[in-house]
């Protein structure tokens, strides 16, 4: 059973007890569930390693994967990598998609993206990227601005639809069914990513994923 404790600012959510048990399916109507392919991705020292989405466990110089029970867990312990992710086959430059997961950050973790629209044909770069950090008892960030906190150690719901243009488009955020935050995007080749990227900056990063579903319309 869910519970938002406070509404802090213009749509910061903060939590108590908040666990999630299984996925709720898509926010908003007319959206087809599709499954497409994916990889594991270890980036170490520049360079990318891939492994198939049949892969439960892998790792490089100073990162990890596991899956087991349902869960994914995404690790990095040292400098040595800098990512590991799962990497969504399913390329598009218009249209409608939705990424649907369920997201513990593990105590400790601090400015690591966790989830990634990639794609931006002005700096090659990303769309989005939702990142956990440390402060607050745990803090998602995205879009420029605070998220939900209270997150160390809960099940947290996220939704993120993208609507994308030959111009442009536009995304939304949503934590628990709750909107909290929409953006115009830029143009550009798109996919998902998710699991934990970033230069490590503590003694390890840890995010874990479940119930991850993928729509389009």
């Amino acid at each position: 059973m869910r519970r938002i404790a406070a509404i802090i600012g213009t749509a910061v959510l903060t939590f108590t007890a908040v666990q999630p048990t299984a996925f709720a399916g898509p926010v908003g109507s007319g959206w087809q569930e599709h499954k497409p392919a994916w990889n594991i991705q270890i980036q170490s020292r520049g360079e990318i390693t891939s492994y198939p989405s049949s892969t439960t466990s892998a790792s490089g110089p100073g990162g990890s994967y596991l899956r087991s029970g349902g869960v994914q867990t995404f690790r990095l312990f040292n400098n040595g990598s800098n990512r590991v992710e799962a990497r969504i086959q399913d390329n598009y430059r218009t249209g409608q998609r939705q990424f649907e997961g369920e997201l513990k950050v593990t105590a400790g973790t601090d400015d690591e993206s966790a989830m990634q629209i990639f794609g931006n044909d002005g700096d090659g770069a990303t769309t989005l990227m939702i990142r956990s950090y440390a402060k607050n008892g745990g803090t998602l960030r995205g879009g420029g601005k605070d998220l939900v906190s209270n997150i160390y150690g809960k099940w947290v719901r996220i939704n993120v639809t993208h609507n994308a243009t030959a111009t442009g488009g536009s995304y939304s955020i949503f934590i628990n069914g709750k909107l909290v935050h929409t953006n115009n995007g830029p143009k550009g080749d798109h996919y998902f990513k998710y699991g934990v990227y970033g230069t490590l900056k503590t003694a390890s990063a840890e995010h874990q994923w479940r119930n991850v579903h993928f729509y389009r319309k």
